[in-house]
């Protein structure tokens, strides 16, 4: 015990140095860990968004327990197989409104008469102005 201690006293500086790292190794595992995580809840959201608007119902979410039974190729409950996805539905012919060009030519008189700009300098030209100036004017 006493070579010990006389190790440590001499080598402090070494041995904190050690210990910090195993806090910054650990800190940096933990925060890689709850990144993952958020990003996974996060696609599981998108998906579900996905599948409601896709197909048009609300499920339930599996348990946890029935979650981690699941094989790898089902691994996620909003992963959508061939046999889930419902066919496509075209427009009805008979749908009363108005007519494609109708609707085409509302759109181009809208576009042409937005505004191209809105009169002020754009920011990135103040930039290469400023660039461009000389220093001191």
């Amino acid at each position: 015990m006493n070579e010990f201690t006389i190790w440590m006293q001499s080598n402090w500086y070494e041995t904190g140095n050690l210990l910090s790292e195993f806090v910054f190794l650990a800190a940096g595992i933990w925060f890689a860990r709850r990144i993952l995580k958020t990003m996974r809840a996060s696609q599981e959201q998108v998906g579900a968004l996905l599948k409601l608007s896709v197909t048009g119902t609300i499920t339930e979410r599996q348990l946890p327990s029935a979650a981690a039974e699941r094989s790898l190729a089902n691994a996620s409950p909003y992963w959508l197989t061939p046999s889930e996805v419902p066919p496509a539905k075209g427009p009805k012919l008979g749908e009363t409104g108005p007519s494609r060009w109708t609707v085409a030519r509302h759109g181009a008189v809208e576009w042409l008469q937005t505004p191209m700009s809105s009169g002020a300098v754009a920011p990135w030209r103040r930039a290469i102005r400023w660039l461009q100036s000389p220093a001191g004017h």
